[in-house]
């Protein structure tokens, strides 16, 4: 056993060893002596010893690496004249390839099994063919993206954030991994979020507009004023189905931060996607510097029947600030359709409420919750209800939401959430406290953090800003902006003077 392993490394050594010396004597024939043959001998063919073989324990082994040695009478010799002694790589070749090929057969099989016991799902092509090794990266950012699944379902929140995490290490390209990762991440790592939603942006093109809109999401609650601006700036300067919305939020930031820089930079670029803006900025440098009766003109004068949406928006808006409630709701007549609906029942009830027209705005309202309680106008009455504290609209809204008996379901939680943010802004403390109390016994966890939001709204957290816990609340857009608007410069909340009850 011992000579077979011998002769078995002598083998592996000697396809190498003996075909280069021979390549060598054939380079340069006639100037050195043959690297193999007996020079005592006569170099004729079936006379001559091979010198190559002696030391192997068995000699006849050595015509694995030259089939020029057979047996004769005489014992071994070779069976060539001195002049035809050659290598032979094709033989070294065949034995090198086919050892590889079996080891690392032996290699993938082994691989495979111990990936499908781990549970990885992954087949024996994605091991084996390495133009598909990447798929095996994938397959581990797979698992572990469905193990994340199991333990934040199972309310294991630790555990699921490091699966998440070994997901997206292990496949950079599962967008789906990264994006849960930097929703994950925006609460306790709000940079790291960040840095997952910047490298999202620019792996995954074709979901752009998507993860630019989920990154804005993710600030807002935050209040990250600078990086809104940033963000928004850069998705004005394509051509963006959702330029609307990004105009809003480059107001509402740089408002926020009293920075109009990026206004002036879109102002002086003459591109198409930023020229359909220049009107509206201008506008709103009016507005800013409390030049009203520029701005009036500039909003009564002609627009291009192109303009943006939020054109229309902003319009309105604005002349409701200047409190010609008016001329805004006659405005807003004249361009049906423009709006979605949510906005143009926002604009209207904000008008009639910065008019002071409780008669109308409590039809209005009757209006939204005649029909079945959509999330739009649980969206749109909450929104209203955070700008402009009202408790008897806050009353027709709470028998509204009993009636309907929406549940706690994540699919529900959103209007849930802003139904609280309602009551502590109205300052129904006894139904703020309520909703508390149902929210947290219709959670899997106990959320502790529900009491920081009705401590909030109680005013017992002086010095607190709403964008502590904002980021942990599923909110709509919509109420979101409503509570920045009115908790953004005052942290702490003032009580309404309205009771509680009517």
């Amino acid at each position: 056993m011992l000579g077979w392993v011998a002769d078995l490394f002598r083998l592996a050594w000697g396809l190498l060893y003996w075909n280069l010396r021979k390549s060598w004597f054939r380079l340069r024939r006639g100037q050195t002596r043959c690297p193999c043959q007996s020079l005592s001998d006569s170099g004729r063919a079936f006379e001559t010893t091979c010198e190559a073989c002696i030391h192997w324990d068995r000699p006849i082994r050595f015509r694995r690496v030259c089939p020029l040695l057979v047996e004769t009478p005489d014992g071994l010799r070779c069976s060539a004249d001195t002049g035809d002694v050659r290598p032979f790589w094709g033989r070294a070749a065949r034995y090198y390839g086919g050892t590889f090929l079996a080891v690392y057969a032996a290699g993938v099989i082994g691989v495979f099994i111990f990936l499908r016991t781990i549970g990885y799902p992954v087949s024996i092509l994605h091991v084996g063919l390495p133009p598909l090794w990447y798929k095996v990266g994938q397959a581990r950012g797979w698992y572990f993206l469905e193990r994340s699944r199991q333990a934040f379902a199972a309310g294991q929140s630790a555990e699921g954030m490091l699966y998440l995490a070994n997901s997206y290490e292990f496949d950079p390209t599962n967008y789906e991994a990264g994006i849960a990762l930097a929703k994950n991440f925006q609460v306790g790592q709000p940079a790291h979020a960040d840095e997952v939603f910047a490298r999202l942006l620019a792996d995954h093109p074709a979901k752009r507009d998507f993860t630019a809109e989920a990154w804005f999401r993710s600030l807002l609650p935050r209040g990250e004023f600078e990086k809104i601006t940033t963000l928004a700036r850069n998705e004005l300067g394509r051509d963006s189905t959702h330029a609307s919305v990004w105009m809003r939020a480059l107001f509402f930031s740089c408002r926020r931060t009293k920075n109009d820089r990026a206004l002036r930079e879109l102002l002086a670029n003459q591109a198409p996607t930023a020229a359909i803006w220049h009107r509206l900025i201008e506008l709103e440098r009016l507005m800013a510097e409390r030049r009203t009766k520029e701005a009036r003109l500039a909003i009564d004068g002609p627009w291009p029947p192109r303009s943006p949406a939020f054109a229309l928006f902003y319009r309105v808006d604005a002349l409701i600030e200047m409190k010609d409630v008016i001329a805004a709701l006659d405005l807003l007549g004249r361009h049906p359709g423009v709006l979605n609906l949510e906005a143009e029942a926002t604009l209207r009830l904000d008008g009639f409420a910065a008019r002071g027209a409780k008669a109308t705005l409590y039809r209005e309202v009757d209006e939204l919750l005649a029909p079945r309680l959509e999330p739009s106008t649980i969206n749109i009455l909450c929104a209203h209800l955070i700008r402009h504290p009202e408790q008897n609209i806050f009353n027709r809204f709470w028998e509204k939401m009993e009636r309907a008996t929406i549940p706690f379901t994540t699919e529900t939680a959103g209007a849930w959430f802003s139904l609280q943010c309602a009551a502590g802004a109205v300052g129904d403390t006894t139904r703020l406290h309520e909703i508390t109390a149902r929210l947290k016994a219709g959670s899997k966890t106990p959320f502790f953090a529900l009491n920081v939001v009705e401590s909030f709204f109680r005013g017992e957290l002086p010095g607190r800003s709403i964008t502590s816990f904002l980021p942990i609340l599923p909110l709509p857009l919509e109420v979101t902006y409503a509570l920045l608007e009115r908790y953004t410069d005052v942290t702490v909340p003032t009580a309404t003077a309205a009771p509680l009850r009517p």
